[in-house]
């Protein structure tokens, strides 16, 4: 995962919540960077409050990823 090197293989050592919940993630993004759609009805303020910081969370550690994998790819 993101070149970092694990001691155990991370789906031993991640809860299943946990993998599972970046799965929902994965699921709800959209091409563009944002969202396609939220997991339950509505909008953003129709969201828990804990799965949109959760996904905000997840979505700067994918931007942080792949801005470092773009420079290593430009050398």
């Amino acid at each position: 995962m993101a070149e970092d090197e694990w001691p155990e293989n991370p789906a031993l050592v991640v809860p299943a919540e946990a993998r599972g919940f970046v799965r929902l993630w994965t699921a709800c993004r959209s091409g563009s960077g944002g969202y396609a759609h939220w997991p339950d009805a509505g909008g953003v303020a129709d969201q828990a409050a804990w799965v949109v910081d959760a996904f905000g969370l997840l979505t700067g550690t994918a931007a942080t990823w792949d801005e470092a994998e773009r420079k290593r790819r430009a050398g």
